[in-house]
């Protein structure tokens, strides 16, 4: 294998490992090089058999070029029955190796006998080898070609030289020599075990020498598993008496093949079990017809699920609202669907041809080539046929077609307005984080499971913490103890969908110290479920100070009002009491110094009423306007 193979010796082995395994036919193409060194490429097939032994044998056959012969390989081996049937099958099927098969014909002649197969003229250009049997020549084999030497392989007579050097080995092992036995055992084994099956008929007339039937003369087992009779019960049979639903379909290929000696290939449902059958059908000599096949009802499946799977394909892609479009390897539009024509406004007919990269906005056309070699999700801004740019979610994914070409698929889809939703939250969201930035008051925001989840810097004027400090902490071990009640009721508040403002809730600052927070509060909802809450805080601890202050000065008022009223009327009894005395009391200086002093101290008291009359004033005019 290795001398054969040089190059390919484990992927032929590995295939082979395939077959064994699977018990299916072996095809492949591969390099073979000759005794010469000459490198030629074949097409190679095969199939597992066993020998008398129990042994696994792999026979193969072998096509000198796939462009040039495409008959079954291997097709001596299939005979197998006697020498005599496989010069003439080996004759009668080496011309369909060419492209017009009608045009070449094949004689072969082995010690006086002569075996040709339909139209073989010997005025036509041919090939000829000699077949060397135990180092004589034995006979020959003749390739003609109506067209001439152009027809045949540019290497020579590697055909026939081919076909000569197999033939010799043949008839050099059924040749008496002490191993004719074993050899015909072998070939046996070959004809019995290989996987295709053989048939081989009488052709059957009407009064006017018209084919109507077949007469089966020989057939392997595989053909009669294909029959699902007994091989025995077969011989002899019409094939229509044992198959009437295939006479129409079958009646006028066979029919040909049997007048014109033309081999066919074909491919043929059974009409009662939809079993499909790979048919080759040829006529090995006049008035009989072979026919190799295996049946292919699996790969028939694989080739309607393939079939389906791609009409599939073809429906999503037609109906799918993304844009697709099929790249060449040089950048080339191959195929649009519906989507992608919506998408750029050009029509399927100005899409084909044009480079993938000329649908890019200018500026960023120099990254569309590279664009199609990634994989992964890319935006990118695309011009319209109208002149409009788009923004566009490119996804590519490589791609290999029948031929073996590397394509690539794209999938562009319109993010334009998505693009522009974005913009604009990322602007709202932006200016947001600049007014928070900048608030006086303290912004934040806490999830239920991860605690806050954003804080603004006033929080370091207000708590002296940093906010990269209070990030995923807990709001709640920042309180006093005396507040967490308070906390808990707006919070129970937000989980219900409600807004709180107003709340009065004491944190401990960094350095130890208290810090009042009147807080506004609002549910954070994502998909119709609250999962934090959102704050603005204000720091009021020193308005709380002063209002304090403000309270102790008006009680202070309060106190001394009472003490104006208490002392004026402490006061006036006895200044009444001492003018009484005085009037009682002969004039003089006396008298008039104390009525001095009591005018005197009138006035004080007259100035103690107004002061009262006014601090009420005052207080009333501080209830009025809720300053108290």
């Amino acid at each position: 294998m290795e001398r054969l193979h040089p190059e390919d010796a484990d992927a032929v082995l590995a295939g082979w490992k395939e077959s064994l395994a699977a018990g299916t036919p072996w095809r492949g193409n591969y390099r073979i090089r000759d005794r010469d060194g000459v490198y030629r490429t074949v097409v190679e097939r095969g199939s597992p058999v066993r020998d008398a032994d129990g042994r696994i044998l792999f026979w193969v056959g072998i096509n000198l070029d796939p462009e040039a012969l495409h008959a079954p390989s291997g097709i001596m081996e299939q005979s197998g029955v006697s020498v005599d049937e496989l010069l003439r099958v080996t004759a009668a099927i080496l011309p369909v190796g060419w492209l017009d098969p009608e045009d070449a014909a094949v004689r072969i002649t082995v010690e006086g006998r002569e075996y040709r197969s339909t139209g073989f003229v010997e005025a036509y250009p041919r090939q000829e080898s000699s077949i060397l049997v135990h180092g004589r020549v034995a006979g020959r084999v003749e390739i003609s070609h109506r067209e001439g030497e152009e027809s045949f392989l540019p290497d020579g007579h590697s055909v026939a030289d081919a076909v000569a050097a197999r033939l010799g080995r043949i008839l050099e092992q059924v040749q008496p020599d002490g191993n004719s036995g074993r050899s015909e055992e072998n070939y046996r084994l070959l004809y019995e075990q290989m996987l295709e099956s053989y048939t081989l008929y009488e052709v059957v007339r009407d009064g006017d020498g018209n084919p109507v039937d077949y007469r089966i003369v020989e057939l392997n087992e595989k053909a009669a598993d294909l029959f699902s009779r007994n091989r025995d019960g077969l011989i002899g049979r019409r094939l229509f008496e044992v198959f009437p639903a295939i006479r129409e379909g079958a009646r006028i290929i066979y029919g040909e093949v049997a007048e014109r000696g033309v081999p066919v290939r074909r491919r043929l449902q059974e009409p009662g079990s939809g079993r499909w059958y790979d048919l080759y059908i040829f006529r090995p000599e006049s008035g009989r017809l072979a026919v190799v096949g295996q049946e292919i009802t699996r790969q028939k499946k694989a080739e309607r699920a393939l079939k389906e799977s791609e009409e599939r394909f073809r429906g999503v892609f037609e109906q799918v609202g993304t844009g697709i479009a099929l790249i060449d390897p040089e950048g080339r539009i191959r195929d649009a669907n519906p989507a992608f024509v919506r998408v750029f406004g050009y029509s399927e007919d100005e899409l084909y041809g044009m480079k993938f990269c000329d649908l890019s906005f200018p500026p960023e056309r120099e990254a569309a080539g590279p664009l199609l070699q990634e994989s992964a999700p890319r935006e990118t801004r695309y011009l319209t046929k109208d002149g409009g740019v788009i923004w566009g979610r490119v996804t590519t994914s490589p791609l290999r077609d029948q031929e073996g070409e590397e394509l690539v698929i794209a999938m562009v889809e319109d993010v334009t307005e998505w693009r522009e939703i974005q913009d604009a939250l990322f602007a709202s969201e932006e200016r947001f984080r600049k007014i928070a930035q900048r608030s006086f008051d303290v912004i934040f925001i806490c999830h239920a499971d991860q605690g806050i989840a954003y804080i603004s810097p006033a929080v370091t004027r207000i708590l002296g913490y940093t906010p990269e400090e209070m990030l995923g902490q807990r709001c709640r071990d920042y309180l006093l103890e005396k507040a967490i009640p308070g906390w808990e009721e707006m919070l129970g508040r937000a989980e219900r969908g409600e807004s709180v403002e107003g709340s009065l809730i004491e944190f401990r600052r960094k350095d130890g110290s208290v810090a009042v927070i009147e807080m506004n509060s609002s549910p954070v909802v994502e998909g119709e479920k609250v999962i934090g809450v959102q704050i603005i805080g204000r720091d009021v601890s020193e308005r709380r100070h002063y209002e304090k202050l403000r309270l102790q000065a008006f009680e202070q008022i309060e106190q001394n009002i009472e003490q104006f009223a208490v002392l004026a009327d402490h006061i006036r009894l006895p200044l009444q009491v001492i003018l009484g005395m005085a009037d009682l009391l002969e004039d003089g200086p006396a008298p008039e110094k104390i009525r001095e002093q009591v005018e005197r101290i009138n006035a004080i008291v007259k100035q103690l009423d107004e002061g009262w009359v006014e601090s009420r004033e005052i207080r009333e005019f501080l209830r009025r306007n809720e300053l108290i």
